[in-house]
């Protein structure tokens, strides 16, 4: 039986979108690395915006630390809304804030800092954004805490069309599994220092497990954000050519509302060649580029990666086109 729990901070139907971001690498901070910082960039002013930080540390200790949103100082007290025991000595704090007051557009900076001989580990930091946007809907249930499975320990879950979990498999040969109705395992958690963002399209249940022959493996289930979106049709059409080291691309608008950006991103055998955004792009406006590139006298195939991310407050749509020359 999974011990702790993930508690629901937030749901309900909300008119506009929903956007997700999280840092699932594991940070430790002490005396030696004494800050960890997170550099986001918010679209729009959003209606709501959660921060949720999750963080592992000795029982004994009770943290001391400063949090920072840009040059507001967020707390410099350590007030988890939840904790889970690990073992006897380790226990996994969440912390939920609702920083909405403090949040407009642009680039921001958060910063935690712990000047400490003891050590805090950051497993997991999100940012919830809500976004009010006419033609949009969505129905919502966020959670976050841990829930600790131990070995074969399995816990199911009843999704909306899109969630998102956050897992760490802290084991030293355990697997952790998640699989559908039908018993097939859809998304497999190796054994990892860091946490693992997983998304899943699904409005079934999942069932998660751990499946070890070691007493002492244990996964943890950091959070469980659920969505059932409803929106209008977001679509743009990408045509790409290559022709005297140029690429040739158009780009078209074909939604049925105006996009608040278009990022585009042009990758060479892995290396990055082109980055360029868009704003504000109207129905069926275009977008017509001619980007240089340069390439190598070889005998190695070279594949160019083509990118293009439209954005309408938290949501997104993805086109990958690939060309080899």
């Amino acid at each position: 039986m999974p011990k702790g729990e993930l508690a629901i901070f937030d749901e309900g139907y909300f008119e506009g979108s929903i956007d997700y971001q999280s840092f699932t690498k594991s940070i430790k901070l002490s005396n030696i690395n004494k800050e960890a910082s997170f550099s986001i960039d918010i679209t729009s002013k959003p209606t709501k915006f959660y921060l949720i930080i999750q963080a592992k540390r000795e029982k004994t200790y009770l943290p001391r630390w400063r949090l920072w949103f840009d040059n507001f100082s967020l707390t410099k007290e350590f007030k988890p809304n939840l904790e889970t025991e690990v073992n006897d000595i380790q226990v996994i704090s969440t912390i939920v804030y609702d920083i909405t007051p403090i949040t407009k557009e642009g680039k921001h900076q958060i910063a935690v800092y712990h000047p400490s001989i003891q050590t805090l580990e950051l497993l997991n930091l999100s940012l919830i954004s809500f976004y009010k946007i006419e033609g949009f809907s969505t129905k919502y249930r966020l959670s976050a805490g841990s829930l600790i499975l131990n070995r074969n320990d399995s816990v199911s879950f009843q999704l909306m069309k899109k969630s998102y979990f956050v897992i760490r498999n802290e084991s030293k040969e355990g697997m952790v599994k998640i699989s559908d109705t039908d018993g097939k395992t859809i998304y497999t958690v190796l054994p990892s220092s860091d946490s693992d963002e997983i998304e899943i399209e699904n409005n079934d249940v999942v069932t998660t497990t751990l499946q070890s022959n070691n007493e002492k493996d244990y996964g943890v289930i950091l959070a469980s954000y659920n969505l059932l979106e409803k929106a209008p049709k977001i679509n743009f059409s990408v045509d790409s050519k290559v022709n005297n080291n140029i690429i040739y691309l158009y780009l078209k608008n074909e939604s049925e509302i105006s996009l608040d950006k278009l990022i585009i991103n042009v990758m060479i055998n892995g290396v990055p060649a082109h980055f360029k955004t868009f704003t504000n792009i109207e129905i069926d406006s275009a977008i017509d580029l001619k980007l240089p590139i340069s390439i190598p006298q070889n005998k190695k195939a070279q594949v160019i990666n083509i990118r293009v991310v439209g954005i309408k407050g938290g949501y997104r749509k993805i086109i990958d086109k690939q060309i080899s020359l």
